[in-house]
Parts: C-alpha cells; structure tokens; sequence
C-alpha cells in the first residue's frame, strides 16, 4: 500500500490541522506492512516555525514538494503528482476539506469539525459560509470515507449531510507525545521565561471568536472580586475569633493556603482581526490580573500544563479540542466547556460549564483555585484520562480505514471492467 499524505496543513496557519497531520504521519510507520510507504507532500513556502520536515524523514516518512497552495484554485483541480499515480494500492490522505476534488486514486478526508454550520455568525460573510458548506460537501463526495474526529463531530456530519454515515468513522486524536508531568527543574525555568508566578490560570486558545475569551476575561473579573470578599471575610472572623478570645490583636492571616491574587495567563496565535479580548480586559481594568503571552512553542507546552494551578478551557464548539487533553497528559487539573465533542474528551475527570454563563465559569475556576484537595483529585483523574488516546491508536485505525478504502476501490473498478 502506498499512502499519499497531503501534509500541506504542517505550517503555522493550521495550528491544530498540523499537530493531527504531523503526530499521526510520525505514528504511521510504526504500523505498516514491509511493502508499505508513505508519501507526504509539502508546501515548501508555508510559514512552520513549529514542526521539524527531518523527524519525519527519519521515521521512514518520504517528503516531496506539492506546490499548490491550499486556498487557491488550482488545489481544487486535479494536481500533476496526484494525476500521474496509477498504483491500485494507493490511497490518498487529505487532513482538511479544500483538497483537490478530482482524483484517480481513492482518497480519506478528515473533517475535524462544522463549526461555521453550528455557528453560522462565526463566518465573517454569507459569501464564506456558502463556499464552506460548499466545498465540505464535495470533500465528502470525493472521499471514499471521511474521518471524524469525535463522535460530536460525526453527529454534525450526519446532522449537516444525510446519509453520511456509512462513510464517516470516528478515529480520536491524542496528546503530543511530550505531554507528561515535568520536572520541578524545568517548570522554574518556564516560569522564568514567562515571567509567570508560583500560582496561575491556564488557557491556550487563538483569540477567534468561538474560542469565548471575551466571557472568559468577563468571567475572571468575578474570580478576583469574589476571592477578594472571601478573604476579607476569612480575615474578619479570625479577627472576631482573637477578640472574643481575649488575645491581642496583631497582624492577621487568612488560613486560605492561597493569598496570591489570581493571574489568568492566555497563550496561543492572536489573529489581529479579533481584539476583543484584549479590549474587555483594558475595558474592566484587570490588566494586572490578565497575561497575554501569545502563541508558544511546542516545547514550552508540557511545562506551562504541568505549572499551572489550572487549566480552563471556555471554547463554545470543538471538533475535538486538543488542549484540555494535552492538558491533562500533563496532570493539570482542568475545567472546561460542557459543550461540543469537550465532554467526550474529558470524560468524568474534568469540571465541566456552561461557557455561554459567565458565572458558572468563574465559580469553577475559583473553586479548583482554592481548593488544593479538589486539585490533587482532579489532577490524578487527569493523567488518567488522558491515557486512554494515542497516537499509536490513531495510526492503527486509520490504516484499517486505508486497507478497506483500497479494497472496496478494487472491487468497483473489478466489477466495472
């Protein structure tokens, strides 16, 4: 079997597209038959400042140029490397829906969500929307079978385009592999390099509208105000205590383990169209109490999970939603939307709400903020969780998808001839 891997999402504007492109084509080798190959084909010009072309020729994995950039409409064509094929044990791999339509040999789509189709207001123009559900739906007719994501995902398939599901199986993603819990060594000199406190709220999202940081921001206002009342109100009864008691009344201390003002720390790619975000926060004063770090390098990640005292994950739609679970690999204790594919990923190891109520989202952040039993709980389910994906898993699944593409591929060309 030869698979043709269209690896041209490996670049910086696909930031979750090409971490499930390049983690599942470093997974595949590990997997396949002796007459097996692989072929990923790369647009030399993207942007990548994340991931490394060698590592992948090391795990066996051939690279060739492919220079038809993703958007324009010579991608939609038929493409030269693609047409010259005439192998009946090929199979063509396309990790996103703008793919060329027309192919000799039978190809695999991965649809990783419908988020314009759940969220129409989220497509800047009627002209966009329209072209998505355009160009999804000839994605799904090319494609001998389509891969989801999450069974959310496949639901939105099937809800969007009838009668897919016959095509659609389900193939979750993973952690990174160098997602797991750091060393104490390592977490300082991340907290050096981000000039990050001892206690903080995580988030790794780009600032697009249905990731939700503007009811996040909006949200975090009510964490510091009401983790100010509560201390206030833990010192006027140790301050009552001591004068019913009779002691002198000297400097006071709240019992809460925590005295460090809560900091909400927001990484990933800020898109200069959306600043909404950055506005609320100078619009509700609390910028001493809202980091903006921008986007992070892949191996600043596993300590910045492992460092932060939480992890809080508002995004209103997610085909998946990666950074909760790498999260987790990392035993951060982790509160995240209810909405989505999100529970599915998280399972019972997570506190979950409602990302549309501002004040179900701060009362979840400051209770695992304040409560150090509550984090340590969450934290072991966490690692648990996580152990359930893999990438190894996901190669597996969907070399099974491959062989009976090809297969049913032969049969219909054996029953035409």
């Amino acid at each position: 079997m030869n698979i043709v891997f269209d690896a041209r999402v490996i670049q910086d504007h696909f930031p979750g597209i090409a971490r499930y492109a390049f983690n599942l084509l470093a997974a595949l080798p590990d997997n396949l038959q002796e007459s097996d190959s692989i072929l990923a084909l790369r647009l030399p010009s993207a942007p990548n400042a994340h991931y490394q072309w060698a590592k992948l020729v090391e795990r066996g994995v051939r690279v060739q140029d492919y220079l038809a950039p993703i958007f324009s409409p010579t991608n939609l064509l038929r493409h030269p490397t693609l047409t010259a094929m005439d192998d009946e044990k090929a199979i063509l791999h396309f990790p996103y829906y703008l793919r060329p339509y027309r192919t000799r040999q039978p190809s695999v789509t991965t649809i990783h969500d419908l988020i314009t189709f759940v969220y129409p207001q989220m497509a800047p123009s009627a002209l966009t929307r329209l072209s998505i559900r355009l160009f999804n739906a000839l994605a799904i007719r090319a494609s001998r079978a389509v891969i989801a994501v999450s069974r959310s995902a496949a639901h939105d398939l099937e809800r969007y385009f009838p009668g897919m599901r016959a095509k659609t199986v389900v193939i979750y993603e993973a952690p990174d592999a160098i997602c797991t819990p750091q060393p104490r060594e390592r977490i300082d000199l991340i907290r050096t390099k981000y000039g990050l406190p001892q206690m903080f709220a995580l988030v790794i999202a780009s600032n697009k509208p249905h990731k939700n940081l503007v009811r996040l921001v909006e949200a975090w206002q009510k964490v510091i105000r009401d983790w100010r009342l509560e201390i206030e109100d833990e010192r006027l009864e140790i301050r009552d205590q001591r004068l019913e008691t009779g002691k002198r009344l000297i400097a006071v201390e709240s019992p809460i383990s925590n005295l460090q003002s809560p900091l909400l720390v927001i990484g990933g790619h800020q898109d200069p169209r959306y600043t909404e975000a950055e506005q609320r926060v100078e619009e509700l004063g609390i910028r001493k109490h809202v980091k903006f770090i921008g986007a992070v390098p892949n191996e600043d990640l596993p300590a910045l999970y492992s460092a932060c005292t939480l992890f809080v994950f508002p995004s209103l739609y997610e085909g998946f939603g990666l950074p909760p679970l790498e999260a987790m690999a990392c035993g951060a204790p982790v509160t995240c939307s209810n909405t989505s594919s999100i529970p599915e990923v998280v399972g019972d190891a997570a506190l979950l709400f409602d990302p549309l109520n501002v004040a179900e989202i701060a009362a979840a952040c400051l209770r695992i903020w304040q409560d150090g039993a509550l984090r340590a709980k969450l934290s072991a389910l966490s690692q648990k969780q996580a152990a359930h994906f893999s990438w190894g898993h996901c190669a597996q699944e969907t070399l099974q998808v491959y062989r009976s593409c090809i297969s049913a591929d032969h049969q219909v060309r054996t029953a035409e001839e």
